[in-house]
């Protein structure tokens, strides 16, 4: 299947034959094999999910080995994300931009979906592509490599043709440390597998078998059987070399070890904070895939939960922002819920989106500071590489398949407002989302995908989990009882993803921390209303020449003090922009030139109630002196304390004047607590609902004098 000629169809794999759609709005087909949460399946005792499992890396593993220069080789699938930029499956490679480029541009462009409307369904069909293929080799192990006899064959493929992606939920906590952190199977260069009892003895160790989602070593191999580094392919296949992400205009240079270059084709493996400077001399260290599962446990944990510094029920940020996602008015449109990209009708508590959320967790998977390791997740054109890409992506699309569900006519409802100088135009829903085709053999430029082909996950063959309907949302006539299902949903979401409301009501209802002064606005058994605080960043994600950057957050233990701000203990969250790339000879993909030349702007959130809830109740005051939620108390501690800086892809830190189009500010609403009545006779306590945010209004003082901060002038 690897040599496939003509035009490769992805269709997801086929549903069992009693599976019926029973949509009326929202898409609904009893019986559609589930993609489940990795944990589940790793630590199944089922026999039916054990052989899924073991077909699973098992055919990941063949995966990955297929020769670089086969079209539904792992590395041309992953290379389509960026690297090596080469045109596949016969797509046409988006058009040069300008129409007659210069120096530096790049001929031939990528497929990046990335601050436009369209980044969750393009990636939609790409997550199809992936499980389809995983699925054919499956196949592939059962009937042609295994050969099993009739039963067992059986057995086996009902279980590939029952199995579907795994997802990784990154906003909640996994159980084996009680923190947001890799799941378990990632941390561990071994795995168990289940073979068939048949063919057990080509398998000698299963209990401590090779764990393919570890990483992904070039296949393409030197004489000694070693991986080949990314940008030294054999001859004849030197089309498929990944070139190095090199900021020449801070001082990158090929061939030079420093912050700028990010050594991409010297490596032989996808590494997570792997890739330091070593000095005396120079040089680039962990090249051939190192994995510091650590660094990255300890970079959720201090973006989740900071817990340096104080001592209650930790409620993590990144869930938090998860359910402020699901809450009403802070994304009421297609474009607000789907895009970082901004537009002035943005309004204070329309700054949040998937995309932003996304950018983050690549970001904290990969590693973004040679300091403490760099690695391929943090950087677009290679991400794709890591197979931890597919399940933080599969989490992505589990994510917009809910928000669809809650909100499914909020699709292209709203045309981005006229702006001058005007914006570049979002895609339409029948855009094509190359380079996916929805056919074996078709036309190349008209059976494509787009956003409304793929708007129904149900009919690409696969349902979530978390979307399963409860009995009582299901009606006499099998169909869904729509409001009913919604509103479980939306219950399901706020009791999974902890929030700002959780340190609220322990806060309140705890007799050792006293309430502090300001903090809720009304307490009644029925109502909770507390004051809210979020920073709102409109950015220039080309302010680097494409090179991403971390925007970081603090509030400081001494005002002015570097030394003490910028420190663990008192990081607050950041903003990272997950850019294209940059290189000595080529430019960005066509859609990010188009951006970076027309000034698009991108936006993001960062919600800090939680945080500063915290350092109003720790004890150590003496580090963080602030008592209470009094507005004048709070507005004070913010203009003396919040900090923040920029850091390049890399690690090293940039002037805050080499992004005149970032504009930061701080802003205090209202939140309140939402619940649903239930049916008479359903048990009657109420259900909890993501809470809603209203009312914001800036603090100037927080930000005012502070570079790249709102001023007290600004409108």
């Amino acid at each position: 299947m690897s040599q496939f000629e003509g035009i490769y169809g992805i269709t997801g794999i086929c549903p069992p034959p009693d599976v019926k759609l029973k949509t009326k709005t929202i898409p609904y087909a009893p019986g559609m094999p589930l993609r489940y949460e990795i944990t589940s399946i790793v630590n199944s005792k089922d026999p039916f999910v054990r052989r899924q499992w073991t077909l699973f890396v098992l055919a990941l593993e063949k995966f990955k080995a297929i020769p670089v220069d086969k079209k539904l080789s792992y590395f041309q699938v992953a290379g389509i994300h960026g690297y090596p930029e080469i045109a596949w499956d016969n797509a046409p490679p988006p058009p040069p931009d300008p129409v007659n480029p210069g120096d530096g541009d790049n001929p031939n462009g990528g497929y990046c979906a990335h601050n436009t409307i369209t980044f969750p369904t393009w990636h939609r069909p790409y997550m199809l592509l992936y499980e389809q293929r995983l699925w054919e080799i499956m196949i592939e192990l059962v009937t042609i490599d295994w050969k099993l006899e009739s039963a067992e064959a059986q057995e086996w493929t009902d279980a590939a043709n029952q199995w579907r992606l795994p997802y990784w939920d990154w906003a909640y906590k996994q159980k084996y440390c009680e923190d947001f952190a890799l799941p378990l199977v990632f941390t561990s260069p071994t795995v168990r597998i289940w073979p068939p009892q048949s063919v057990l003895s080509r398998y000698p160790t299963p209990k401590s078998y090779l764990n393919p989602l570890w990483g992904f070593d070039n296949p393409e191999t030197d004489d000694d059987g070693n991986p080949l580094p990314l940008g030294r392919m054999p001859q004849g296949k030197e089309q498929y070399n990944i070139k190095d992400d090199i900021d020449t205009k801070h001082g990158g240079k090929a061939g030079v070890v420093s912050e700028c270059v990010l050594p991409w084709s010297q490596t032989t493996g996808v590494g997570r904070y792997g890739i330091f400077i070593s000095q005396n001399p120079a040089r680039y260290t962990g090249l051939n895939g190192i994995n510091n599962t650590s660094a990255v446990n300890n970079a959720f944990a201090v973006a989740n939960s900071a817990k340096f510094w104080y001592s209650h029920p930790e409620t993590g940020t990144i869930a938090d922002s998860i359910n402020r996602l699901f809450s009403p008015g802070c994304n009421g449109t297609w474009g607000l819920f789907a895009s970082t990209k901004w537009n002035k009708e943005n309004c204070a508590n329309e700054y949040l989106s998937l995309e932003f959320i996304h950018n983050n967790v690549h970001n904290m998977t990969g590693g973004g500071h040679f300091a403490t390791g760099v690695g391929h997740m943090a950087d677009v054109p290679v991400a794709a590489f890591d197979p931890i890409f597919w399940l933080h992506h599969c989490n992505i699309d589990r994510l917009l398949a809910m928000w669809q569900a809650l909100n499914w006519r909020l699709w292209w409802d709203k045309p981005e407002p006229p702006s001058s100088p005007p914006n570049v135009p979002d895609p339409l829903p029948t855009a094509c989302l190359e380079p996916f085709h929805t056919k074996d053999h078709g036309d190349p430029a008209k059976d494509v995908w787009t956003s409304e082909r793929c708007r129904d996950w149900t009919e690409l063959h696969y349902q979530y989990d978390s979307l399963v309907p409860k009995p009582t949302a299901i009606l006499p006539d099998g169909t869904l009882n729509e409001d009913q299902y919604k509103t479980d949903l939306a219950s399901y979401i706020n009791a999974r993803y902890e929030h700002t409301i959780t340190l609220v009501k322990h806060i309140k209802e705890s007799d050792a921390i006293q309430t502090p002064d300001g903090l809720l606005k009304a307490a009644h058994d029925d109502q909770l209303v507390w004051e809210d605080y979020i920073i709102n960043v409109q950015y220039d994600r080309y302010a680097l020449n494409g090179r991403s950057y971390a925007i970081q957050f603090y509030l400081g233990s001494k005002a002015n003090d570097d030394a003490t701000v910028f420190s663990h203990a008192n990081f607050l969250g950041q903003v990272y922009t997950f850019s294209g790339a940059v290189r000595e000879n080529g430019g960005n993909c066509a859609n990010c030139k188009s951006q970076a030349d027309g000034g698009v702007l991108s936006r993001a959130q960062v919600p800090i109630t939680i945080q500063l809830l915290h350092q109003a109740t720790d004890d150590q005051n003496d580090i963080h002196p602030i008592t209470s939620f009094v507005r004048d108390e709070v507005d004070e501690y913010l203009e003396k304390h919040l900090r923040w800086r920029f850091i390049a892809l890399g690690g090293a830190e940039r002037p805050a004047e080499d992004f005149p189009n970032t504009l930061i500010s701080v802003w205090r609403g209202l939140g309140q607590r939402r619940q649903a009545e239930q049916d008479a006779g359903a048990d009657s306590a109420p259900l909890p609902l993501p809470p809603s945010y209203t009312n914001y209004r800036p603090i100037h003082q927080a930000t005012h004098g502070k570079r790249c901060g709102l001023q007290r002038d600004d409108a």
